[in-house]
């Protein structure tokens, strides 16, 4: 298979989308296909990462999610000899993969509340516990809907925790926090100081930060102030 993967990541954005289709990659490259992401925003360390992985990045100099895109992803696929386009982001409109299709590829279309529809993709993929059909009502006949949990898209890195069991104490005294590859608004400094109510002085917080967060500065300081052991 060779897939050419449509997504975008930015401050703003935050970085889940394409943090999910490198499950996806990785998944496809394990079974000896080719991938290549399709990218008009990212910041330089996801691209890294991608990189790291040993996946190709195509630049898409257009409006994301306009018919200039479209094109730009069809020229790349078609350039790449492309068995599937794998679309991601709420910037991708239901004008944007029948442009894709009508091109001669079968689109698998990354959703999370059906902001899409009418959907016309061979596969429209929702992962999340709320997932529910009825929001994919408009959607071509031949449409493959895969909604739910089972469905999970999990990196390389989980892989080996299949199948463990948490213990849950009755009192917490380990905390994770993490607000996702970029936090823009700063809520992990607001559960951090939120926290400070908690008389409970065997607490700890493990506090993982993603690589386009711009706050580092500020968290520390929160860090340094805090009643508990913050890691």
């Amino acid at each position: 298979m060779k897939l050419l993967i449509r997504a975008d990541a930015s401050v703003q954005m935050g970085t889940g989308h394409i943090m999910r289709c490198l499950a996806l990659a990785q998944a496809v490259h394990q079974r000896g296909g080719t991938i290549t992401f399709a990218i008009a925003t990212c910041p330089p360390n996801l691209q890294e990462r991608l990189q790291a992985e040993g996946f190709h990045i195509y630049p898409i100099d257009a409006k994301p999610g306009s018919p200039s895109d479209a094109e730009a992803t069809i020229a790349q696929a078609q350039h790449l000899g492309c068995n599937w386009i794998c679309v991601d982001g709420y910037q991708f409109g239901s004008d944007y993969s029948p442009l894709l299709q009508t091109a001669g590829f079968p689109v698998l279309f990354l959703d999370d509340y059906g902001h899409a529809s009418p959907y016309h993709a061979a596969i429209v993929l929702n992962q999340n516990l709320s997932a529910q059909e009825e929001w994919y009502a408009q959607r071509d006949r031949q449409t493959k809907l895969l909604l739910g949990t089972d469905y999970t898209l999990l990196r390389q890195e989980f892989w080996a925790w299949q199948g463990w069991q948490r213990s849950i104490p009755d009192i917490a005294h380990k905390i994770l926090i993490t607000l996702g590859g970029s936090d823009p608004d700063n809520v992990t400094a607001r559960v951090l100081d939120a926290l400070q109510a908690v008389q409970n002085p065997h607490l700890e917080l493990l506090v993982v930060v993603g690589g386009s967060n711009p706050h580092l500065k500020s968290l520390q300081r929160c860090a340094d102030r805090s009643i508990h052991t913050v890691k």
